[in-house]
C-alpha cells in the first residue's frame, strides 16, 4: 500500500500516506468501529465522568482545541 493515499472511512476526505488501513480492511479488521457505535458511547453523561474522572489537564486541553475547532468548522459549513 505504499505510496497510496488514504481516504477516512466515513467522510472520504483524504488521509494522506502512512495510514496503515484502507476501508475495506477498516471493516475487515473492526479497526475504528465507529461504524457501529454502542448506545453508551453516545451519552453525554458518561463523557462528562470520563472527562472529570478520568482525563489529565492535557488531555482536556486537547479535547477544548479539538471541540473548539469542530464547532467553527461546523458554524462555518451551515
Amino acid at each position: 500500500m505504499e505510496g497510496n493515499s488514504v481516504k477516512h472511512w466515513k467522510t472520504k476526505e483524504e488521509m494522506g500516506e502512512g495510514f496503515s488501513f484502507n476501508e475495506k480492511e477498516h471493516e475487515e479488521n473492526f479497526y475504528n468501529s465507529l461504524i457501529k457505535i454502542r448506545p453508551e458511547e453516545t451519552n453525554l453523561m458518561r463523557t462528562f465522568y470520563l472527562i472529570r474522572d478520568c482525563w489529565s489537564f492535557d488531555k482536556l486541553k486537547e479535547l477544548k482545541k479539538y471541540l473548539d475547532y469542530q464547532i467553527w468548522e461546523r458554524e462555518n459549513n451551515e
